[in-house]
């Protein structure tokens, strides 16, 4: 943003910045307030952030929150971040609903509520078990890390870690990105709703790609996946029937987005598949990089303007 300057000039004085001249006469103490035209670039506010944490624990539940709640900034940018980390603290991944997110200005009191929500929701699970005769020598938890990836000069990337245990054979863990533009605080993205009569995630509010279904796209995450599960099972880069046996998805030539939002880093675009996402739970959560000079072409213009 530009702003204009005033400065307070006696009749006297020569003003260059406009190419003009007044008299020289010394003696002429009148004053007036002029308009120039030259302009000052206005500097944008550094993103600071207060990393806030709590835990709670007991024999029953233990539950641990950890947020990088930006303080100063561009208050666009700001906001914006604020009702992200808000949204990721009202997330749930063992429950079928999802409470509706209180955004707020205040960090603390948004940890705070959410470590007595989780609380009081894990050891409610724990005592249940308890009362139906089921182990309950195993601590119930959630562990959540909302933290500052990276601060560009052009973008914000956050990300997303929780994991945790409410009974079974084994927890859980998830892991979740966002993408905003330093400028006005745009998030760079999209966001997933699961529809359960066709069993799929549906994306809205898509920011990212062009075209969210480019058959180039699906061949760079074909190709990617490819890379990173070779010697997976010491076989050696997998073909394309290997791959197939690999994954869990309909096609490996059409392999969806996944559900989480590629976010932007200086190692390339990430993207990140979840657990049962796309494979088995023993592969875990599936990471991968894609070079900027080969994802450019299907970005929006929104998001080809955070590339170096």
């Amino acid at each position: 943003m530009l702003k204009k300057t005033y400065l307070t000039i006696t009749m006297a004085a020569v003003l260059t910045a406009c190419g003009h001249r007044t008299s020289t006469d010394s003696t002429s103490a009148d004053t007036v307030t002029a308009v120039t035209d030259s302009v000052v670039p206005e500097k944008t506010p550094q993103l600071t952030v207060d990393s806030i944490g709590l835990v709670r624990q007991d024999s029953m539940a233990i539950v641990e929150i950890r947020v990088d709640w930006p303080v100063n900034g561009n208050e666009a940018l700001v906001q914006s971040i604020r009702k992200y980390l808000c949204e990721e603290l009202a997330d749930d991944p063992v429950s079928e609903s999802r409470p509706k997110p209180q955004v707020t200005d205040d960090g603390k009191e948004a940890v705070k509520t959410t470590v007595k929500r989780l609380y009081n929701e894990l050891s409610g699970m724990w005592k249940e078990a308890h009362d139906e005769g089921y182990a309950t020598d195993m601590v119930f938890s959630r562990y959540q890390h909302v933290f500052l990836l990276e601060d560009t000069e052009k973008y914000v990337t956050y990300q997303s870690n929780s994991e945790g245990f409410t009974g079974g054979a084994h927890g859980y863990a998830t892991a979740d990105n966002a993408t905003f533009r330093k400028s006005d605080g745009l998030r760079i993205g999209y966001r997933t709703e699961y529809n359960s009569a066709t069993e799929k995630f549906e994306i809205k509010g898509q920011t990212l790609f062009k075209d969210t279904k480019s058959p180039a796209i699906h061949q760079l995450i074909k190709e990617n996946l490819r890379l990173v599960l070779a010697d997976t099972e010491n076989s050696g880069m997998p073909n394309d029937e290997q791959l197939t046996d690999m994954l869990q998805v309909d096609d490996i030539n059409r392999i969806p987005l996944p559900s989480a939002p590629p976010c932007f880093t200086r190692q390339g675009l990430c993207f990140t598949y979840q657990q049962y996402e796309i494979a088995c739970y023993a592969m875990g959560i599936i990471s991968f990089y894609v070079p900027y000079d080969k994802i450019r072409p299907y970005l929006t213009a929104d998001a080809a303007e955070l590339l170096p």
